[in-house]
């Protein structure tokens, strides 16, 4: 994408994360592939390509020992620095790391991929900025799930991934590579508002690549111990909630919809009660009647 385009999608179209205006799911999906990633952030050297407005950023900041924010847009790059403290950003292409050989330990690149044309250059950029401890975690949608809900292609994204050409490429460039997979799925909560924990319990479910939402890849040089899958609840998780106000703006908006479809047809009623004496004056055989009638 140029940085024109990028600019144009700075807006809440959902190719870029505005938190203040974004859909609470799109804002949950990107918040939660953070803090997958926070374990692996901590004490390291951190750059995240395509960081928008720092949100994601800005999450690794204060137990990591540097923390890079890279956007191509200046538009995005201006939000940033407005919201986002302790992150030092970069306007720059994410094909071409503005960074030194072997100078992090941790690039994450979160639903960036995909809008890239030269998307292998992200992967090889990753590889020769790491150090050999380091790690890249990287996340896509699933292009068979999207396109099986999709009634067009999403015009923003240039290249989408299945699951086995994702892992396929990811492979190829580094010696180790876990894809996890990313879903929207039903929870219930338990909690008090003065209990500061809370356990999760995850029930085994089949992993099925080809359902999944989204993947989050996470790509070593050398072997990684212990990773571990996460289970998101956001402030804003009451689903029940969330769906019946849901309900309710649909309502207001089928009601909305109602309203002007019974003007219509009481206009559409009124013309057409007029066109018997229309043609009456055309023929010259009715009296004149006054404009509003």
């Amino acid at each position: 994408m140029s940085p024109s385009d990028l600019d144009r999608s700075a807006e809440p179209s959902g190719e870029r994360l505005v938190l203040d205006a974004s859909d609470p799911d799109l804002r949950n999906e990107h918040l939660a592939r953070y803090c997958f990633a926070e374990p692996l952030a901590r004490g390291r050297r951190v750059l995240d390509v395509g960081c928008g407005e720092g949100y994601g950023a800005a999450r690794f900041v204060g137990e990591s020992a540097a923390v890079y924010g890279l956007d191509n847009s200046e538009q995005a790059i201006s939000r940033a620095r407005a919201n986002s403290p302790g992150v030092v950003l970069v306007r720059g292409d994410c094909v071409t790391l503005p960074f030194a050989d072997a100078s992090l330990d941790l690039v994450t690149a979160f639903e960036v991929i995909e809008h890239l044309n030269g998307w292998e250059d992200l992967i090889s950029e990753a590889v020769r900025v790491l150090d050999t401890s380091g790690v890249f975690v990287v996340s896509t949608p699933n292009r068979d799930y999207y396109q099986n809900t999709r009634d067009e292609p999403n015009p923003f994204h240039v290249h989408e991934f299945a699951y086995e050409e994702f892992h396929g490429a990811l492979m190829a460039a580094f010696s180790h590579c876990t894809v996890f997979l990313e879903n929207h799925v039903g929870a219930v909560s338990i909690n008090s508002p003065s209990a500061g924990k809370a356990a999760a319990h995850v029930e085994a479910r089949e992993a099925s690549p080809a359902s999944a939402h989204f993947f989050v890849a996470v790509c070593s040089k050398s072997p990684l111990n212990d990773l571990q899958g996460l289970a998101f609840v956001p402030s804003d998780g009451n689903l029940l909630r969330e769906r019946e106000l849901h309900i309710a703006k649909l309502r207001e908006w089928v009601a909305a919809l109602e309203s002007r479809h019974e003007q219509v047809e009481r206009k559409m009623s009124r013309e057409l009660a007029r066109w018997p004496y229309r043609l009456l004056r055309r023929l010259r055989l009715a009296p004149r009647l006054p404009r509003e009638w």
